[in-house]
């Protein structure tokens, strides 16, 4: 169902409302004044507000109503939403708190108001309220005062964070052009906000402030078909209680609620940031300035330590500080005095007299030398305070769109506070002056590599879900996970069930070489923790001695032959948020210690799953390090894959733990292999 009800309302009814200074009411309706449609105020408190005839419920309103303020106590809120369902109004914001944020009972109140509201769309409840700047809608609790709409929409959990990084964006001449504060979340998802802007012509960028997340999957899916043209800036805090979970496998062990939510933001092509701060920063240098089209950034400065400070900061962003050609070296020298420097970053020194001529010159000429894909002039001190200098900067920046250059340019700002209101002459025209070099490098680091990333989101791989294997709760026999695996191409290695000394001796002989022995007993998750595990066995006294010391963990033990290479680590846990998840990482009894993994939502294509395997910080041991041979990606992301097409269409399928797999130059091979079974509740299985 579309939220033009919430966004774009003809009539809106304030419920609750009020001309008693200091009341809520009071708040919302004065909030409302530059509203463009009719407002009508619900009260049995007055005959009229504001000079507007009231009446006395939402049934009594003649025509239709699109969107209902309710400004009422929690315990009225389902009262007043079953009168909107009646009444057939589109959606109601609910600002009360006292509902699921404060416990069992709060909860059933929540219950309560989603099931009274029946087709209604909530906002919240425990929120502050939405605004749409273009419309003078702002039925929230917070004040947008007379400001020019942007492209930027925020979508925040947090209702007094939010206010404050609503208020900070305005201070810094952000401009937002949508915000929606989400509270508890009783009905609409963040999910199907982002796909209202995505959808939205006069949205272009989106941040989102979660405190939790519902519906994991249905989160990433809508950014993912949103990041290629809008970007998606996330920060979350906290995190979720959902994630909880007691794991058998080393996935499920590996898989934090934050690693999986980075993961699953990574994938779907979100900019995913540390803080508020951060995240309006980001949006400030995307929403602009042109996207860098590439790496390169030159930088400009009076001052050599903060340039050298800076560069340092965006070589850890992966932005590179290229030196200039010589050419260009020379024909910026012949403009700096003489103890200057044009390498770059170019240092013109504290050459006061002639910054206006300076940094507007250094940065046309940067900008159109097709050396460099973004230009930060660094305006330190008295830089910054001269208004010369400020009016050439601009003046420049303009001239270079108007003759069709591309390259953006973001100002480092370094100045005392009370020279901060400078920076509006800059950023008022789209040139953002972030404070420090930090922000700078932060900010500039998540622009560039956007710009490099979104062409690369792909759609998600599509599967349905297959019937069960009709397997009980609990571990998978080793030779039936075994023939499991190999339908989604997963191979494992030569393998012979014994029950006695005799014939683990006889199978050792038919391999005809050093051969593996490990305890087949279902129920134990990690070999290695139990000693269930003996290497390099050679000779029948080797073979049997190492089946009695594992015939007391259970009788019925693996022969297998001795593998070498690299060992890795593939799995997939399903994730109470997300749902099912693939990891890879290097593997072996290290592999939670090390925590070289990268997880993704499954399934994911061949390609995906080498993308992951590139990520690792040990990928230059699959790719030859040292002239060592490289392993055989192709057949390791199928693997991959295939262990992610396995979760995604068998729900019943909790776990599968595939460590190690032996990667070598012809292949990759499963040598200990788990799955485990779970029937969702729902399917009636214990």
């Amino acid at each position: 169902m579309s939220l033009d009800s919430v966004f774009e309302p003809a009539r809106v009814a304030v419920v609750g409302a009020s001309d008693r200074p200091g009341k809520v009411g009071s708040v919302i309706w004065k909030n409302l004044a530059a509203f463009d449609g009719e407002i009508i105020p619900v009260t049995t408190s007055a005959d009229r507000v504001g000079g507007v005839p009231a009446v006395p419920s939402l049934t009594e309103i003649e025509g239709t109503v699109d969107l209902a303020i309710l400004v009422v106590p929690a315990r009225a809120a389902p009262v007043i939403a079953r009168q909107a369902a009646a009444k057939g109004v589109g959606g109601i914001v609910v600002l009360a708190g006292g509902f699921a944020e404060t416990g069992p009972a709060g909860a059933a109140l929540q219950a309560e108001l989603v099931e009274a509201a029946g087709p209604v769309r909530i906002v919240g409840p425990n929120c502050f309220g939405i605004q749409n700047i273009a419309r003078g809608l702002n039925a929230s609790i917070t004040m947008a005062g007379d400001i020019e709409p942007g492209k930027v929409a925020l979508v925040t959990q947090s209702g007094a964070y939010g206010m404050a990084i609503h208020s900070l964006a305005l201070d810094e001449n952000l401009r937002f052009g949508k915000v929606y504060s989400s509270g508890n979340k009783a009905d609409i998802g963040d999910h199907e906000v982002i796909r209202y802007f995505h959808e939205d012509p006069g949205t272009g960028i989106v941040c989102l402030l979660a405190e939790s997340v519902t519906d994991g999957a249905e989160l990433a899916a809508a950014i993912r078909a949103a990041s290629p043209t809008m970007p998606v800036i996330v920060t979350k805090t906290g995190r979720s209680e959902a994630g909880a979970r007691a794991a058998l496998s080393h996935t499920g062990a590996l898989g934090t609620d934050d690693a999986v939510f980075r993961a699953a933001m990574r994938q779907a092509g979100a900019i995913t940031v540390r803080s508020g701060l951060e995240m309006l920063d980001v949006a400030r240098v995307l929403a602009t300035q042109p996207l860098p089209q590439g790496t390169r950034a030159a930088i400009i400065t009076n001052s050599g330590g903060v340039g050298v400070e800076l560069a340092d900061m965006l070589e850890d962003e992966g932005v590179e500080v290229p030196e200039l050609s010589p050419a260009l070296r020379d024909r910026i020298a012949e403009r700096l005095p003489p103890i200057g420097s044009a390498r770059n970053p170019v240092d013109m020194t504290p050459i006061w007299s002639r910054f206006a001529e300076l940094y507007p010159g250094l940065t046309e000429t940067l900008a159109r030398s097709g050396e460099v894909d973004l230009v930060i002039p660094v305006l330190l001190q008295r830089a910054a305070m001269d208004e010369a200098t400020l009016v050439g900067l601009r003046d420049t920046v303009a001239e270079l769109r108007a003759a069709g250059n591309q390259v953006p340019v973001y100002c480092c700002w370094v100045t005392p506070r009370d020279g901060r209101a400078m920076a509006g002459m800059l950023q008022s025209v789209g040139i953002p002056c972030l404070e420090w070099p930090e922000r700078v490098a932060r900010a500039v680091g998540h622009a560039v590599r956007y710009a490099a990333s979104r062409s690369g989101i792909n759609p998600p791989v599509r599967v349905d879900p297959s019937a069960p294997f009709g397997l009980a709760d609990g571990p998978v026999p080793a030779t039936e996970a075994a023939r499991i695996l190999a339908r989604y191409g997963i191979g494992t290695v030569e393998s012979t069930l014994c029950a006695t000394a005799d014939e683990a001796l006889a199978a050792a002989e038919r391999l005809a070489g050093p051969v593996v022995m490990k305890t087949a007993v279902p129920s134990v998750a990690h070999r290695a923790e139990v000693d269930g595990v003996r290497m390099d066995l050679s000779t029948g006294d080797d073979v049997r001695d190492a089946y009695g010391d594992l015939s007391t963990l259970g009788a019925e033990v693996l022969v297998q032959p001795r593998l070498e290479g690299v060992e890795m680590a593939v799995g997939a846990v399903r994730d109470p948020v997300f749902g099912p998840l693939v990891m890879a990482g290097m593997g072996g009894t290290m592999v939670e210690l090390l925590e070289d993994v990268a997880f993704a939502l499954a399934p994911v294509s061949k390609e995906e799953a080498i993308g992951m395997l590139e990520s690792l910080k040990g990928f230059p041991l699959l790719a030859g390090y040292r002239g060592r041979p490289a392993v055989d990606l192709d057949t390791l992301g199928e693997a991959i894959a295939g262990a992610s097409r396995l979760a995604a269409e068998h729900p019943e399928l909790s776990e599968v733990d595939l460590n190690p797999v032996i990667a070598t130059g012809s292949g990759a091979v499963a040598v200990d292999w788990k799955l485990y079974v779970s029937h969702p509740p729902e399917s009636g299985r214990a």
